[in-house]
């Protein structure tokens, strides 16, 4: 499985209980008072790492038991699920133990903590300090993969850094899942295959290197070869439940929806915690939205929203309406859609959360507000909207946000037949997405420019990454790709 938040493993000699960091050579340190503690975050890192997080939630608990000022448990924690306020006072909880840790402690925590604040430019600047302090360190290394890979999508860098890790340490088994994803978004299937294969010789008793190859096997839209391999994850850990979403990605793709939906409602039932809860909603609608039936997607969309707001999780809330007004929007119930986005703005402005998840969530709810103008065709609106989120983008700086902007400004620039400008803008959005691809099929379209246009529709048409994005657009490619 696809993993966004890169999560180290630490391999050490303990040294006996100490107040000082154990220097580790080339490595960032461990500060903690407790043997016990250290050797308790280590086995929940690991867990963390082959995406058991319900189990490693368990083991940072322990730790920081033994170690109440264990800031790096804390950090950990916090990626390891249990909805938002887990996640939000766990990074608090890190962060207000600066000055009780290690320099390369301190910049993780930061570079960290910037990321989950939205501060691009900070992010940045901390990871560089990383690199500077931790050249030798793999994980680091390996954060720095998964920066360029993840956020600033440039996949050469991404491929340098992860090689670097590897050349540290050639037998450190999750670089090679991720590498194995960064190689099909570049292209190079035979590549992906073999660090997928290196995934599964290094760690074989484990669930997820058969997951990560049955997705491998998914995306060529082998669906039977990569049904099998998600059932030999489940086999391998049967407590290993987002391969049920997996075997249901492969029966949308068969057209089989109903079939699709019994097992993402199996991940749903046997879910380890919230985050999974929310991961087999988002997917259940998303099915109903490849099937066209919108209007079961909006009450799942609903019942997500729900659930989220009775976990006291706003950002899966916001998330879940946003979801709606994209769903309303593209299939032109526009006065639904804008019901939602009303409901966004009205619930960023009254619910209780921290601060900068406001700022953000106020950035894409001005976002979706320029997005729903370009749908509806009030373009005064979307501009108005854009040069707002243009301002901002500017002072935060955050990769993500500015490929989302340029998406919306190349549709923009598409319904004002600027049709150069959009795709100045198609190519700086999300290199992956099948929703920027189908916009760009449309500006090249309306340009006269059919052979591209064409070639575009048609690489969404065969596209097998699922996602809301694809399922909005699928069927509209399908038909164009024959047509034109």
């Amino acid at each position: 499985m696809k993993t966004y938040i890169v999560i180290l493993i630490a391999v050490v000699i303990l040294f006996g209980c100490t107040k000082q960091p154990i220097m580790m050579k080339s490595e960032i340190p461990i500060t903690t008072v407790s043997d016990q503690a250290r050797g308790l975050f280590l086995q929940g890192w690991e867990k963390l790492d082959n995406l058991k997080a319900y189990e490693a939630a368990d083991l940072f608990d322990e730790a920081i038991k033994k170690d109440p000022d264990f800031a790096r448990a804390y950090l950990y924690r916090a990626f390891s699920g249990g909805g938002y306020k887990t996640y939000r006072d766990n990074l608090a909880k890190a962060a207000a133990l600066l000055d009780k840790v290690s320099d390369g402690e301190k910049h993780e925590i930061l570079f960290l903590l910037a990321g989950a604040d939205g501060e691009g430019e900070k992010e940045k600047a901390e990871l560089d300090q990383l690199l500077v302090m931790f050249p030798n360190d793999k994980r680091v290394q390996e954060y720095a993969g998964n920066y360029y890979y993840y956020t600033a999508q440039e996949y050469d860098k991404a491929l340098e850094h992860f090689n670097q890790c590897i050349t540290l340490d050639a037998s450190y088994p999750p670089v090679y899942n991720t590498l194995g994803y960064l190689q099909i978004d570049m292209g190079n299937y035979s590549e992906a295959e073999k660090a997928f294969q290196k995934y599964i010789e290094l760690i074989p008793e484990e669930p997820n290197p058969y997951d990560s190859y049955a997705e491998f096997l998914l995306r060529q839209g082998k669906f039977d070869e990569s049904i099998v391999q998600y059932e030999k994850a489940i086999g391998t850990d049967a407590t290993f439940v987002m391969a049920f979403s997996g075997i249901g990605d492969n029966y949308v793709f068969k057209g089989d929806f109903s079939k699709a939906r019994e097992y993402y409602q199996l991940y749903f039932q046997n879910a380890k915690n919230f985050n999974q809860q929310m991961s087999a909603l988002f997917w259940e609608a998303t099915s109903y939205v490849h099937e066209g039936k919108i209007d079961k997607a909006i009450e799942t969309w609903e019942k997500r929203a729900v659930l989220a707001d009775e976990k006291k999780s706003p950002n899966y809330v916001i998330d879940s309406y946003n979801m709606a007004v994209f769903t309303l929007d593209e299939v032109g119930k526009f006065k639904e859609g804008k019901a939602y986005l009303d409901k966004v703005i009205d619930y960023i402005n009254t619910t209780e959360m921290y601060e900068a998840d406001r700022k953000t969530n106020q950035y894409y709810a001005s976002l979706y507000r320029c997005y729903h103008g370009i749908m509806t065709n009030d373009l005064k609106i979307a501009e108005h909207e854009a040069q707002a989120c243009q301002k901002l983008a500017e002072i935060r700086k955050n990769p993500v946000e500015i490929q989302t902007l340029d998406l919306f400004l190349g549709m923009l620039n598409t319904k004002e037949k600027n049709y150069d400008q959009a795709m100045i803008h198609f190519s700086k959005a999300d290199l992956e997405s099948p929703y920027n691809w189908f916009w760009m099929a449309k500006a090249y379209e309306k340009s006269g420019k059919k052979d591209k246009a064409q070639e575009l529709y048609t690489r969404v048409a065969e596209s097998y990454n699922n996602g809301m994005d694809l399922a909005t657009v699928l069927k509209r490619a399908k038909e164009k790709a024959k047509s034109l």
